[in-house]
């Protein structure tokens, strides 16, 4: 949606852009100038389907996104909730504009 085109503004003449989803619901646009003028290019990409055709290296990608994590170069931050007992506030805090940590419930 909107985020994604004004990311693809700040991009080099040239760059491609690559969109793997969309939290509004909204299509991506780019302005002509964008695509025509800079040489921009626009694609998307799905990890579930880049997973069901590379089955063999879905391990190898696993084990070196665990290497990231624990090498503290790549995180997502989290909140834990407990689903028998917390579930309304999880829901809340998911639903809440601007948290910027995703909600796990155990």
């Amino acid at each position: 949606g909107a985020s994604a085109s004004r990311l693809a503004e700040t991009l080099q003449d040239g760059c491609e852009l690559v969109c793997f989803g969309c939290v509004t619901g909204k299509a991506v646009t780019v302005p002509w100038t964008g695509l025509v003028g800079r040489g921009l290019v626009v694609r998307g990409f799905s990890l579930r389907k880049w997973m069901s055709s590379n089955k063999k290296k879905v391990p190898k990608m696993l084990e070196t996104l665990a290497k990231l994590v624990n090498a503290d170069k790549i995180r997502i931050d989290f909140t834990e909730y407990e689903l028998s007992s917390e579930f309304t506030e999880a829901m809340e805090h998911a639903l809440e504009p601007g948290k910027g940590t995703k909600v796990l419930l155990r």
